[in-house]
């Protein structure tokens, strides 16, 4: 399937991975604070006010749409979807 821009490919995945509720959710990364990458999450209007932890071998950018999965009652970032 040809998608016309990252967040069109973003969304379709978040689609076939179950949506907001299932166990994975697709963020874009819009600033950082202490290190760590602040989220807004597909289909939300705000910013998430928590930090999310991430796997140390993804290096957290602004303008990144991450893959997030549900760890407990959390979410760990798995890393960039390009």
């Amino acid at each position: 399937m040809m998608f016309e821009n990252a967040n069109q490919r973003a969304e379709e995945m978040e689609g076939a991975l179950g949506g907001t509720q299932g166990s994975y959710r697709m963020a874009k990364v819009t600033g950082l604070q202490g290190g760590r990458p602040v989220l807004l999450f597909n289909g939300e209007t705000a910013n998430s006010r928590k930090l999310y932890k991430y796997l140390k071998s993804y290096s957290p950018a602004v303008g990144d749409m991450v893959l997030l999965a549900r760890v407990g009652r959390t979410y760990v970032i798995l890393g960039k979807v390009v």
